[in-house]
């Protein structure tokens, strides 16, 4: 490295993950976002705090509650559905671990490193996603739901996952742009 590359290094601690996913759909959220979702959720949980980044503290709660919003209303919808297929399964005397014998045609591991804990709370939704499409599964290869009733659901799921992805992604370009107030953050634009 030259002395004239103007490069940032630094240091920090990393906590290696593997997980495995059956399903399509999140392997493709994990594959698609992971490494650039975790780049936005680092920094904003590690660096934008500091007060030598220099936006207005008020823009910077907002952007903070904005984020905290947006995960609490993908984890409250997604324990509103664990919730209703737990009766839905009891109802049917279903076993509750009954969606662990289904067979995956395509399971994916995935390595991820985990920087922050905004992060884990990703990974963490990506799996609770799988986990919830295969108990939709189960329950519709028992013959309890209906082809439209299953799709239906599946899309309802993948687009709560994806609004976090977008929210994510208007403050990485709040950030880069310095649009605060035109992406809803309050202060100045720049």
């Amino acid at each position: 490295m030259s002395k004239n590359e103007n490069v940032e290094i630094y240091a920090t601690s990393l906590l290696e993950r593997t997980i495995s996913l059956s399903l399509e759909k999140p392997q493709k959220m994990l594959t698609r976002n992971f490494q650039r979702i975790s780049k936005i959720l680092y920094f904003v949980s590690t660096q934008l705090p500091l007060p030598h980044i220099k936006i207005d503290p008020s823009v910077k709660q907002a952007m903070r509650a904005f984020l905290d919003e947006t995960w609490q209303e993908v984890e409250d919808y997604y324990s509103e559905v664990e919730n209703e297929y737990a009766n839905n399964y009891k109802a049917k005397l279903l076993p509750l671990d009954g969606y662990l014998s289904l067979k995956s045609s395509s399971e994916m591991q995935f390595n991820l490193v985990v920087s922050c804990p905004a992060i884990s709370r990703f990974i963490n939704l990506v799996v609770r996603y799988d986990i919830l499409l295969k108990k939709i599964d189960y329950y519709w290869l028992s013959g309890y739901m209906d082809d439209v009733t299953r799709l239906q659901l599946a899309k309802l799921l993948d687009n709560k996952l994806c609004k976090l992805t977008t929210n994510i992604s208007i403050i990485n370009k709040a950030l880069i742009t310095k649009k605060f107030n035109s992406l809803g953050f309050g202060g100045k634009d720049e």
